[in-house]
Parts: C-alpha cells; structure tokens; sequence
C-alpha cells in the first residue's frame, strides 16, 4: 500500500476535493497506527532477547544443574532450561537430591549418599534399620 503524501493531501485541498483529502488522511492515520503496533511488537520481541541474553549471562553449568554465577546456591534444572530457556529453581529433598517441579527431573550432585548405602556400611539391616 502506497502511503499518501502530505503534498497530495494539500493538493487535494487546493482542488476543493475535501472527500478525498479526508479519505488520505484516514489512510495515514490507519498506516501510523499500523506502524506503531509493529514498533510496539518489536519492542517487546527486544525486550524478551535482552532478558533471555541477561538470564543466560547470569547462569553458569556446574553439572548436574545450572547455578547462578553470583549465588552458587541457587539451582536450576538443565532440562528446562536448555529446552525452553526457562530457569526453572531446583527443590532439595535431601542433601544433594534435587527435583524440579516442572518437569519432574531429579539431579543428585556430590553431596548426595544413597541410604542404602548408610546401611550397608553401618551394618546394620535396610529393612530394619537394626
């Protein structure tokens, strides 16, 4: 679609054609609000790389999961963000044994001993605890 110009317009108004000077001028301002919703669109698509470039900067992998680089201490599980790009916070069910509540991965770091093993090491029965 080719945008009226303004010297159009004026000439139009010159001629007394004042029907169609109006219809060029609708034409403009349905163009200009076209043009501002693309720029908003484009805007908000700026706005989600800038925050997606931010979240992968700030995150470092420290198998088996992502950590931030300035809290160590926050966990986020590598699956979902190396699918979806979400950062999805680990939970810690027991020391070193984490679960993600997205998609149900669990990741066990260097922290994590097997129970069983406490048994068999102590001696003492699994089943029994004795």
């Amino acid at each position: 679609m080719a945008l009226p110009n303004y010297q159009e317009i004026v000439a139009l108004i010159k001629k007394g054609a004042t029907i169609e000077a109006q219809e060029k001028i609708m034409e403009l301002r349905e163009a200009a609000l076209e043009y501002q919703n693309e720029n908003l669109a484009l805007k908000n698509a700026v706005k989600e790389l800038k925050e997606a470039l931010a979240l992968r900067d700030s995150l470092e992998w420290q198998k088996p999961y992502y950590v931030r680089k300035q809290n160590p201490e926050d966990k986020f599980c590598q699956c979902c963000y190396d699918a979806d790009g979400r950062a999805i916070r680990l939970q810690e069910l027991e020391r070193g044994y984490w679960r993600c509540v997205q998609c149900k991965n669990d990741y066990m770091d260097g922290n994590y001993k097997d129970p069983s093993t406490d048994f068999e090491a102590s001696g003492r029965n699994p089943i029994t605890g004795y």
